[in-house]
């Protein structure tokens, strides 16, 4: 991810003022997909904060984003909470933690040392661990008011295909490759949706994201889960889905990791059985919606413009889910 809208020394001290923070340094972050990321060193010899721009959501998206954090870090989710500013007043609610720069709201958090995990260091303790640190958020995310809905909903999808298809037909046209992969996800979105069970099932506030570079270890422990800029309100079973084809697929999907991935889950919040009923559906939307977001948010960017995620990676855990079908889904997981 490239620096979309620079940050100044001089910038980084008003903003620090605001939250009662003296600045010594700023350094850009070449990471996440969305945001610009600063790390700014602290003069007192305190370390350092994160600060967040964001580019994509308004003021009120990210003021409830940042209610939202300090919810589910007051109820005991591994999240850093969002610094308050000092100029105010308690009761505020989301507005007390948001800045603004070059017309952008900015937040700050805590630094939280950590690593996240490449694939080949991912084992059965470390997606258990993750089960359960997903399961509170669910748990504790089902008493905060005020979550948006998904914007990748079926229908959400589909109108990001029928973009696709409409770019299809212009001039420079999508590559084959690519437009083979649009037309298959369109017939795949139809099956989907002929397929959807009838009741939906209760919802929670979801993650929606929690990929293996959204958390942080240290000494073996998850240090912090990160970037909910996706969050919403949702099924417990997506996220979950979502969860899973994130950090159990290698080349194929690892039935030890998925096993141990559900049995943490279920260790801090059993699935219901509609919840068990909609898992499959939920795998194959998830599988569904990378799919295509690969697409529309990486594939088709200028090439060497930033951080690139292959879509056809999660064409592969498509056809996995469907070789499996429900119930060998249900017993690989052991739920």
């Amino acid at each position: 991810m490239a620096i979309l809208t620079p940050l100044s020394l001089a910038d980084a001290r008003r903003i620090g003022a605001l939250y009662g923070l003296e600045i010594a340094d700023v350094r850009g972050l070449l990471a996440g997909s969305v945001n610009s990321n600063f790390a700014l060193t602290l003069a007192d010899g305190r370390g350092q904060v994160f600060l967040r721009v964001y580019e994509e959501q308004q003021l009120a998206a990210a003021s409830r984003e940042a209610r939202m954090l300090e919810h589910l870090a007051a109820g005991g989710v591994a999240t850093p909470q969002p610094l308050r500013r000092r100029d105010r007043a308690p009761g505020s609610e989301g507005a007390a933690f948001i800045a603004e720069h070059a017309g952008k709201p900015v937040a700050l958090f805590p630094w939280v040392a950590g690593d996240s995990l490449c694939q080949a260091r991912v084992t059965p303790d470390a997606t258990r661990r993750v089960g359960s640190a997903l399961a509170r958020v669910h748990l504790v995310g089902a008493s905060f008011e005020g979550a948006s809905a998904s914007r990748f909903d079926l229908d959400g999808l589909d109108q990001r295909l029928r973009g696709l298809r409409a770019h299809a037909g212009d001039a420079p046209s999508l590559p084959p490759e690519v437009a083979a992969a649009v037309d298959e996800l369109t017939s795949r979105l139809e099956r989907i949706r002929a397929a959807t069970p009838r009741t939906s099932g209760p919802e929670t506030l979801i993650h929606g994201d929690l990929f293996r570079d959204n958390v942080l270890w240290q000494d073996g422990e998850i240090s912090a889960l990160l970037d909910f800029e996706s969050a919403s309100r949702g099924s417990a079973a997506f996220d979950l889905a979502v969860t899973m084809l994130a950090w159990c697929f290698g080349d194929d999907l690892d039935p030890a990791l998925a096993a141990a991935l559900a049995a943490g889950y279920t260790s801090v919040r059993p699935l219901s059985a509609e919840e068990r009923g909609r898992l499959f559906h939920e795998s194959l939307v998830a599988a569904l919606r990378f799919s295509i977001t690969r697409i529309t948010d990486f594939e088709l960017r200028p090439k060497g413009s930033g951080v690139y995620k292959d879509f056809r990676r999660f064409l592969a855990r498509q056809r996995t889910l469907e070789r499996l079908g429900p119930e060998g889904l249900l017993a690989l997981l052991g739920v």
